[in-house]
């Protein structure tokens, strides 16, 4: 006996395939999207979606991908510092709580102010950078990518008087959004202000 199939229930197949696909295509398009980013060469998984909130690999690849940048036009590596972290996740998380995007939060405070809130020491100089994009947009290379392009957060970046800095990384988005979403903040901080140098003729002993 040979085995048969009509054309009409290979129609019938073929339109539920199309009908899964379009019912699955919305789901599976940005995972499949955000496989296809590629690391930066010399930061190794700098394009995995965080899996966590202040995820320590997340922020190691947002600093080594800062630094690929300074390295680039010959200024020194940006170093952690774990007041600016707290600041900086401060930040994202409130970001991606209160549903606002903006370097003044809601109740009026600015980078500034969390800076000194995380109990960095004052500094002559401290900035923030902000972030948020959904799946591979939502990437550290992506949100590095998008910074360099902005002549604002580019300048932060390769700013020659910054040495330290904090990094925030929060899961969720400053909008509802139906795919995965992760908000990024950095603070940057020019180090501790110096005690003026006294003149010789007038140090006490």
């Amino acid at each position: 006996m040979r085995n048969t199939v009509s054309f009409g229930s290979w129609r019938g197949a073929l339109i539920l395939c199309v009908v899964a696909a379009g019912v699955l295509w919305p789901k599976l398009q940005p995972r499949l999207d955000t496989a296809l980013v590629r690391d930066s060469p010399a930061c190794p998984h700098s394009s995995d979606f965080p899996s966590s909130n202040a995820t320590v690999a997340g922020r190691e690849e947002i600093l080594c991908l800062l630094n690929v940048e300074r390295a680039k036009v010959g200024l020194a590596a940006l170093r952690e510092e774990a007041h600016l972290d707290t600041a900086a996740q401060y930040q994202s998380d409130d970001i991606a709580t209160r549903h606002f995007f903006a370097h003044v939060d809601p109740d009026g405070r600015t980078p500034a102010d969390r800076i000194a809130a995380a109990g960095y020491p004052p500094s002559p100089l401290t900035g923030e950078n902000i972030a948020w994009g959904t799946e591979s947009d939502g990437t550290p290379v992506r949100i590095l990518d998008a910074w360099m392009h902005s002549p604002g957060h580019r300048a932060n970046i390769l700013r020659p008087q910054y040495t330290e800095i904090g990094i925030g990384i929060t899961r969720g988005a400053p909008q509802a959004v139906q795919m995965r979403a992760a908000v990024y903040a950095t603070t940057f901080g020019g180090g501790p202000l110096q005690p003026s140098v006294v003149p010789k003729s007038t140090q006490r002993y």
